[in-house]
């Protein structure tokens, strides 16, 4: 990897956080993903399943090293299974506060009020396809009262992912199980 130092340093400035994957004798690159990547990731899954979903990652994350690593199986499958350490975010945590909820995320915090199931029916019909993640938007923009400047950014996947997880709870705070009689 020394051969790579001053090129690391390039794509530092370029796209900030780089991580090296290496496989035996073989290393990619990879950028940090954005939502925008794993929202077509998800899309490339639904449409083609799992496999795509990692092929469509790496593709999409992959800026350097060895081509090797997208190409042949046995660098590909390994790889792959590395990908799932991009979901591996901050947990979010809730705070009452009256009818509503505070989500606090790292340093940054947001007040959502309670959801209703008309808040998700209207968060749905804004999404007719179906695209990952879009009804969640849709519905964080719905119940949020305020929200600090780092909630702005649609494309940081770190702060996203919790903030999906803690309105998914929101809407599940009650167990249910349901029994064969």
């Amino acid at each position: 990897m020394k051969n790579y130092d001053e090129q690391i340093k390039v794509w530092k400035e370029q796209y900030g956080t780089i991580y090296a994957l290496p496989i035996e004798d073989k290393t990619a690159f990879l950028r940090e993903p954005k939502m925008k990547d794993f929202k077509r990731a998800f899309t490339v899954m639904q449409n083609d399943g799992d496999l795509a979903f990692g092929e469509q990652m790496i593709n999409l994350l992959f800026i350097g090293g060895d081509e090797e690593i997208k190409t042949n199986d046995e660098y590909f499958f390994p790889a792959r299974k590395e990908i799932k350490e991009f979901f591996n975010f901050e947990e979010a945590e809730f705070t009452k506060e009256k009818n509503n909820t505070i989500i606090t995320i790292g340093e940054a915090r947001c007040k959502v009020r309670i959801i209703t199931r008309d808040d998700l029916k209207i968060a749905e019909k804004e999404n007719p396809s179906g695209k990952p993640f879009v009804t969640q938007e849709k519905l964080f923009d719905r119940v949020c009262i305020e929200k600090d400047e780092a909630f702005k950014d649609r494309d940081n996947a770190s702060l996203r992912f919790p903030l999906y997880q803690a309105i998914e709870k929101l809407q599940n705070q009650k167990i249910a199980i349901i029994k064969k009689l």
